[in-house]
């Protein structure tokens, strides 16, 4: 039999086995992975990383120009449009669009549609338009009026184009008119609170917002006026007064000073009709800012609280010599039990200055009791009988209803049915109180005072504290049956204490 010769036929024993090729149809496959994973990466990795990028741009763009205003400013090497420019760029992207939306509360049906509407109307609709300002880019905390968001079922904040985020009420605060937003989403740049106290006549500021819908607008003018705290557009006030243009839309969007910080919130414009006439009014950073943080904290303001009726009519001091000055608050009356009370004031004197600070009006004494924390124990300085004194007086928390606490009882708002949304109800009445006496009980709910309807707490404190200190209470209650029912509550009657009520003059009164 003929041998089989390895070597003559171009085999090698030692020789690795051949490695077979890859099939054409495996290399496309690989190929088509390929192509499929960079295209991955094209659409969604670039973005993300052009996203993030875009995010440290802007950030380090506005960290940089607040840093350089500081240090040109201070060289005084900068023109006012240069630094302008800087301070708008530094705050500008930390400033946002606020859309307050409210539910259809009835049918937008047509005829012969089914029960629940037209579906083409939308389920939400637009109630108010505003501007907020981001505080705080890692919590989400943005500041914005209240009325903007009074009210509001939805909340939706623009954060640029196309960039509608849902907001988070934290909280709000009528009696300055100021509101706490969240937001979860990734912001670039939050603004710097910074010192109106320091604030002068003639000092340049910008107000930005979004007036008429127009984002992220600028507007240039100076301070016209500090401390105007008598235009009663809210139960706490100390505006800063300035002429750079405000128009709807630009409620709650920030006013800055040329270092690039937040110095007021813009809030209302005085106006004989309806547009800008040159008066516009920012809540300064040093009521905002304890207000905020008050809100963000426990979701309320805490207010400190003497216990006193004022008089408003600040001509009743005028012309005293023994005044300094002649300038004072009187004090028209005095709740039992209060701290005033217990440091021994009364009805006449005149109280010229509190925690070393004068207080030259009652607004000014308002003002500076709510700020005083709780329990502290401060000096007050008084005039008696031409004589001046001081005494200390211990500070307690402002009630939800200072006059409605002192005739003796406690109200709440309650969730309710129809287009208001919520109702007062007594939630405690003293034993021995005015209001026990005349009848009030724990579960009523209060309807209205005289002829003024009421729905929540804010408005029957505005209405009680437009009645004179003496006068008879009006109380309109709803009964069981449905039936209102005016119950009278005489502050006189069976009021502990027999403090001397004020004279005929004496109208009107501010609670501090």
């Amino acid at each position: 039999m003929a041998s089989f010769n390895t070597l003559e036929h171009g085999l090698d024993d030692d020789a690795p086995p051949p490695r077979p090729s890859t099939p054409p149809v495996r290399r496309g496959f690989l190929l088509i992975l390929l192509i499929l994973t960079l295209s991955a990466l094209i659409v969604y990795g670039v973005p993300f990383v052009a996203e993030r990028t875009g995010y440290a741009w802007e950030a380090g763009r506005s960290r940089a120009a607040t840093e350089a205003i500081a240090k040109l400013d201070k060289a005084g090497l900068v023109q006012a449009s240069t630094l302008f420019r800087m301070a708008v760029t530094a705050v500008s992207p930390a400033v946002v669009n606020v859309q307050s939306q409210r539910a259809r509360r009835e049918a937008a049906g047509l005829p012969g549609l089914p029960v629940g509407g037209n579906p083409n109307v939308p389920l939400y609709q637009d109630t108010e338009l505003g501007s907020g300002v981001i505080i705080d880019k890692e919590k989400g905390y943005i500041v914005t009026n209240h009325h903007v968001v009074k009210e509001a079922d939805r909340i939706l904040v623009r954060l640029g184009p196309g960039a509608d985020v849902r907001a988070r009420l934290v909280g709000a605060d009528p009696k300055t008119d100021l509101a706490v937003l969240q937001v979860h989403a990734a912001l670039k740049v939050d603004a710097s609170w910074g010192d109106s106290d320091q604030l002068d006549i003639g000092d340049w500021v910008l107000a930005i917002g979004s007036p008429l819908g127009f984002d992220h607008s600028v507007t240039a003018g100076i301070v016209s006026a500090t401390e105007r705290n008598n235009v009663r557009l809210a139960d706490y006030e100390s505006f800063i007064q300035t002429d750079a243009a405000i128009n709807p839309g630009n409620s709650g969007g920030p006013l800055i000073n040329l270092e690039g910080k937040i110095v007021g919130i813009n809030t209302a414009i005085i106006t004989r009709t309806g547009a800008y006439e040159g008066i516009g009014l920012a809540i300064p950073t040093s009521l905002a800012r304890r207000v905020v943080e008050g809100l963000i904290k426990s979701g309320k303001v805490v207010r400190g609280y003497l216990g006193l009726i004022l008089d408003p009519n600040s001509e009743n001091v005028a012309g005293d010599p023994h005044l300094p000055d002649s300038r004072g608050v009187m004090v028209a009356g005095v709740h039992p039990g209060g701290p005033a009370d217990s440091g021994g004031l009364r009805r006449g004197d005149v109280i010229v200055k509190l925690s070393g600070r004068k207080t030259e009006d009652s607004a000014t004494l308002r003002l500076l009791t709510a700020g005083l924390d709780v329990g502290s124990k401060v000096p007050l300085v008084y005039y008696r009988d031409g004589h001046s004194r001081t005494i200390d007086v211990t500070i307690a928390e402002l009630p939800d209803v200072p006059e409605a606490a002192f005739l003796g009882f406690h109200v709440i708002d309650i969730p309710a049915r129809g287009p208001n949304p919520t109702a007062i109800e007594i939630d405690s009445v003293r034993d021995g109180s005015p209001a026990a006496a005349a009848g009030l009980g724990k579960g009523m709910r209060v309807i209205g005072v005289g002829n003024f309807p009421l729905h929540n707490v804010a408005e029957m404190e505005r209405v009680l504290r437009s009645l004179g200190p003496e006068a008879v209470l009006p109380l309109v209650v709803s009964a069981p049956d449905g039936r209102s029912i005016l119950i009278p509550v005489n502050p006189r009657r069976n009021r502990p204490g027999d403090h001397e009520p004020p004279g005929p003059a004496d109208r009107g009164r501010k609670e501090p």
